[in-house]
């Protein structure tokens, strides 16, 4: 048997990173381009140790229809933004178990997405809201004050909660504040949201975020972890009602880890939390070529399962994945329901320089998985 010289594979190895320098955009820009004709072609085819003080008024019964800025249906490019929605930081890390204080500020504004302009309610004018950490057995104190330029009652249901409406009674009249506190019980991935009604437009404005929950011990061996919430973005309320995206993101933007890229080291170990926010589509959550180690439903530990090539995550639900990145190259994560990614539902993970190289299938036995 022939054997090939150590000249030979670093010729190879300099080859092959040549060939992507040259070819690597144009397989993403195919790559994207096959999201997108499978999505033209599928549209073809047709406890209660709470206590809460609050500054506010009752919840109102209030219509869609009725609601002020509900109205309009004026298109993106016809709103003048307040301000640009900034990049999403991804990265989250763990917190040490103690006390925590968490402070949302609701407010109603015209922000621009990309290059589009939509009408927004947030909390703290970022969409998704902040991600929070808290360890098991902390006590939460929340503290949700109302802008006094809204126009709405708003409010924060907490899915990690057990408390009445999740803390979503708690309705925050336009200038006014209220407070209350919970013990987060389980670990896990929780979203947190307005629950103000009607709910459906409250959370498909943008009013929603992420809570990690951590177990006492930890989620498992350190390593580098990344916070990423799936949503809808729609034009305006009927959009909202007839359940038909203007466009789909990850952390808010539309592909924006596409443009600005995950990296992490070759040959590493990532953490992703991810939480589905809806308000209205399914997520089938993938890493384009790699296997979950582990996966744990609604971030759970005890819910754990091994070797998952995707699972599915309901709207409100999340889940936690562990993986391991075989050497330098690029590794898209999708929504593998492809009628969304060809929306917006995309991103980019570069491990190392992102180009082929050390640790590709030539050097598997000395950088597969453990």
């Amino acid at each position: 048997m022939s054997q090939r010289h150590p000249h030979d594979e670093t010729q190879a190895r300099r080859q092959r990173r040549i060939d992507f320098d040259v070819l690597g955009p144009l397989v993403l820009l195919g790559f994207l381009a096959s999201i997108i004709a499978v999505a033209l072609s599928l549209a073809a085819i047709g406890s209660n140790d709470n206590n809460s003080t609050a500054d506010v008024a009752p919840a109102a019964s209030t219509s869609a229809s009725s609601m002020p800025g509900m109205e309009s249906t004026a298109a993106p490019e016809d709103l003048k933004a307040d301000f640009t929605m900034k990049p999403y930081n991804p990265v989250t890390k763990p917190v040490a178990p103690g006390p925590k204080t968490f402070e949302l500020v609701a407010t109603e504004k015209n922000i621009k997405v990309g290059d589009k302009v939509y009408s927004m309610w947030t909390f703290n004018n970022s969409v998704p809201g902040p991600v929070l950490r808290a360890v098991v057995g902390d006590k939460i104190t929340i503290k949700i004050s109302n802008d006094k330029t809204s126009k709405l009652n708003h409010s924060v249901d907490y899915h990690a909660s057990r408390m009445t409406l999740g803390g979503g009674n708690l309705q925050v009249e336009p200038g006014k504040k209220g407070e209350y506190t919970f013990t987060a019980e389980f670990p896990g991935v929780f979203m947190y949201h307005c629950a103000t009604a009607p709910v459906l437009h409250h959370i498909g404005m943008g009013m929603y975020g992420m809570l990690i929950v951590q177990p006492k011990e930890g989620f498992g061996k350190p390593m580098p972890e990344y916070a990423l919430t799936q949503s809808e973005l729609y034009a305006n309320g009927d959009h909202i009602d007839t359940n038909t995206p203007d466009a789909m993101a990850f952390n808010g933007i539309p592909s924006q880890y596409i443009q600005a890229p995950i990296k992490v080291k070759a040959n590493s170990n990532m953490r992703l939390f991810v939480l589905n926010a809806g308000p209205s589509e399914q997520s089938s959550f993938h890493v384009i070529g790699t296997i979950f180690d582990t996966a744990f439903a609604d971030g759970n530990p005890k819910n754990v399962t091994y070797g998952r090539q995707a699972l599915g995550i309901p709207t409100s639900g999340g889940a936690v994945f562990e993986m391991f990145l075989r050497g330098e190259g690029q590794y898209p994560f999708v929504t593998h329901q492809f009628n969304l990614a060809a929306k917006g539902a995309i991103g980019m993970i570069l491990a190392g320089d992102g180009k082929p190289g050390p640790g590709a299938i030539e050097d598997a036995g000395a950088n597969g998985h453990h």
